[in-house]
C-alpha cells in the first residue's frame, strides 16, 4: 500500500473490514487496533503495523498517532469518517484505526523467555471465553509483573477486538503465547519449573497456601471451570474466601485479586518503604 487517500469502497478498506471476524484474521494473522492510545502503545512496544486508516485533523492526539506510525514508515492513509465508522468497533469511532500483525508466540519459547532463577508468574487462560475478562487480567498480569500470558485453544483470541481494548495496551507489552493442547502447557510448565496452581470457587485461601516462587496461575471457564483438564496436573487450587451474600466474583475480578497475591507472595512485588 502506497501513502495517500483511500476510499470508503477501496479494495483496503473493505480488507480490513474482513478483519472484524475471527476466520479472516486468522487467515491473515491481522487484527485492528483502534484509537490513539492503543496506536501508540503498539508503536512503543514495537508491533508491527501495516497500515493506518485516519480522518486528519479529527483530534491533536489523532494526528500525533498518525504522524508517529508515519515517522517508523507504516503507510498512513487518509479516510473519509464513514471509513473509520465502517472499520470501528466501538459506538464512538476516534478516527483513527490500524491494522496490525499478530505477535504471539509459540508455548515452546516459553521457557527460553523466562529467567532460570527467582521469582516467575504466568498467566494461562486455558479457557476463558470472556474478552472483558480476558482483557482485564492480562493487564492485571502485568501490573502485578507476570512475565507473560498464555491462551489456551477454547480461550478467547487474544485479538478480540474487546481483548485489545480491555488490555489497555498490556497486549503489546507482556509476552503473549498461545497453545493447542493442554498437555504443550504441561510441558512448558515443567520446563520452566513453575507450580501449575488453579483458580478454583470453593478452593483453599490463596493466602494459605505456598505454591514456591515459580508459578504458573490457571484460569479455566467461567461456567465450566477446569474441564478438560487432569485433576492431577495441577499442583493446588486457590480461591478468594468472600461474603456468602454475594453468589461469585466474575473471572476478571478474581484473577486480578489471585494474581496479585500471588506475586507478593511469591517475592515478585516488593512491599514500599
Amino acid at each position: 500500500m502506497a501513502n495517500g487517500s483511500v476510499g470508503f469502497h477501496s479494495p483496503q478498506i473493505r480488507a480490513a473490514r474482513l478483519l472484524h471476524q475471527k476466520k479472516h484474521r486468522t487467515l491473515k494473522r491481522c487484527f485492528l487496533i483502534e484509537g490513539p492510545t492503543l496506536i501508540e502503545a503498539a508503536l512503543e512496544a514495537g508491533a508491527h503495523l501495516e497500515a493506518v486508516f485516519v480522518v486528519p485533523e479529527r483530534h491533536p492526539a489523532v494526528d500525533a498517532a498518525a504522524s508517529r506510525a508515519r515517522e517508523t514508515g507504516v503507510p498512513v492513509h487518509p479516510v473519509e469518517p464513514r471509513s473509520i465508522d465502517a472499520l470501528a468497533q466501538t459506538k464512538t469511532p476516534q478516527g483513527i484505526v490500524a491494522v496490525a500483525r499478530f505477535f504471539d508466540r509459540p508455548l515452546s519459547a516459553l521457557a527460553e523467555l523466562l529467567p532460570e532463577k527467582g521469582p516467575v508468574l504466568v498467566l494461562a487462560l486455558h479457557d476463558l471465553d470472556d474478552p472483558g475478562n480476558a482483557g482485564t487480567m492480562v493487564r492485571s498480569a502485568e501490573a502485578f509483573g507476570a512475565a507473560a500470558a498464555c491462551f489456551g485453544p477454547h480461550s478467547v483470541e487474544p485479538y478480540n477486538d474487546k481483548v485489545v481494548r480491555a488490555a489497555m495496551g498490556s497486549l503489546f507489552r507482556l509476552p503473549i503465547f498461545r497453545y493447542e493442547r493442554w498437555e504443550e502447557m504441561l510441558r512448558a510448565s515443567a520446563q520452566s519449573g513453575l507450580c501449575l496452581v488453579a483458580a478454583q470457587a470453593g478452593a483453599p485461601d490463596v493466602r494459605s497456601i505456598t505454591p514456591g516462587p515459580r508459578i504458573a496461575l490457571v484460569v479455566g471457564n467461567e461456567r465450566r471451570g477446569l474441564e478438560g483438564i487432569p485433576p492431577d496436573d495441577i499442583a493446588q487450587r486457590v480461591g478468594i474466601p468472600q461474603s456468602p451474600q454475594v453468589e461469585s466474583l466474575n473471572a476478571a475480578i478474581a484473577g486480578s485479586i489471585l494474581l496479585y497475591e500471588l506475586a507478593r507472595s511469591s517475592g515478585l512485588l516488593k512491599a514500599k518503604k
